[in-house]
């Protein structure tokens, strides 16, 4: 439950922090969506953190 309480945090925060790079975007070049940059950068961080709260990168007991 605490993890998927980060992972969701993580995704919050991801979510308002591009709507205020888009914004930015479309205020001062908007010929050139550079915020997507950010967004591939990002979201394989998200996808390794959601991987982390599903527990695939705990170490399994039993053979240790």
């Amino acid at each position: 439950m605490r993890r998927a309480r980060y992972v969701r945090l993580h995704v919050i925060v991801a979510l308002l922090t591009l709507l205020v790079l888009i914004a930015a975007n479309a205020l001062f070049s908007s010929a050139y969506p550079w915020w997507l940059w950010v967004l591939m950068a990002w979201m394989p961080i998200v996808a390794a953190h959601t991987a982390w709260s599903m527990g695939l990168f705990d170490r399994n007991k039993e053979g240790s």
